[in-house]
């Protein structure tokens, strides 16, 4: 097989100690960073083989598993692509979203009480498939597919410039066959920390906001106008109403109105950042979509 390093931020002479102990290393400077899907693109219009596996930089490779992936593919035809398994350090399971329906559920932001888990499970149900290994989402981590499938489906999407990338390829994938994760097709996500991961977490602050605007772009490439118009109908009627239960709370329990509202003020800077993109992500303007570092809440909260 072959390696390919696609470099988003390239320093001269800073990998000379891998490529003379890695010589047949490609090693290439993808000029400027505009995200995880370019960069992966550029790596897949340079492969030479049947097979391209998308391996993140923060993962570690045992027990021969990329051979187990592509012999998966080779015995079975109708699957177009194989994900891998995440487990920690320690080899044990990482969690994450089966399906794609499972992580579209989790963009709602509703009480936490059974009705409403209840409504959002009837739209968004269970998916069934074939088998157990079958699945509709894979993890971008680790992705095997055939070079000849993925130019099918024109690669990866470069208006995405991280997060969602993967749910959105796996969506396209999954129109002209079958995903699948296998037991014997395991690695070590080590799960690297990045500027753009949440640094306060609530039941209604969830999210990063480079996470959600991903995910918005994803939701209206993939369902649709509608999904995406209920998703921040959610959050722009969430907002006043998580303000005025608060408020209230504090005038009925003799506090001052504004009392422990940091939950509230992340959540409401956030949702004004999210429909800041409203109207780029509803008419698909193009890529790729990178916030602003002062639209980075989590970040400016945190300093």
């Amino acid at each position: 097989f072959e390696c390919i390093v696609v470099d988003n931020h390239f320093i001269p002479q800073a990998n000379a100690q891998i490529l003379s102990e890695f010589p047949k290393t490609t090693w290439i400077d993808a000029g400027y960073n505009s995200g995880f899907s370019y960069a992966n693109n550029i790596g897949l219009k340079a492969a030479s083989g049947q097979y391209i596996l998308f391996l993140n930089a923060d993962t570690l490779i045992f027990d021969n598993t990329i051979k187990f992936a592509w012999q998966h593919l080779e015995k079975e035809k109708s699957l177009v692509a194989v994900g891998g398994n995440q487990l920690n350090e320690n080899k044990q399971a990482l969690p994450y979203y089966r399906t794609l329906n499972d992580v579209r559920r989790d963009f709602y932001i509703v009480p936490n009480k059974a009705i409403f888990h209840n409504l959002i499970n009837l739209l968004l149900p269970k998916q069934k498939f074939s088998r157990p290994e079958e699945t509709n989402n894979l993890v971008g981590a680790f992705i095997m597919a055939s070079k000849a499938n993925l130019l099918k489906i024109n690669g990866w999407d470069e208006d995405f410039f991280m997060y969602a990338e993967d749910a959105e390829l796996s969506y396209r994938l999954s129109k002209i066959g079958k995903l699948a994760y296998f037991e014997d097709v395991n690695f070590i996500h080590l799960i690297k920390e990045n500027e753009f991961r949440r640094t306060e977490y609530s039941w209604v602050n969830r999210f990063s906001i480079q996470i959600q605007i991903s995910n918005l772009l994803w939701v209206r490439k993939s369902y649709g106008i509608l999904a995406l118009l209920v998703i921040y109908l959610n959050y722009g009627l969430l907002a006043p109403i998580f303000w005025a239960w608060k408020i209230s709370l504090n005038l009925l329990t003799g506090k001052s109105w504004d009392f422990d509202t940091k939950n509230q003020r992340i959540f409401g800077l956030k949702v004004a950042v999210l429909f800041r993109y409203f109207f780029r992500i509803l008419w698909l303007r193009k890529g790729p979509y990178r916030i602003k570092p002062e639209e980075n809440i989590d970040q400016v909260i945190k300093s």
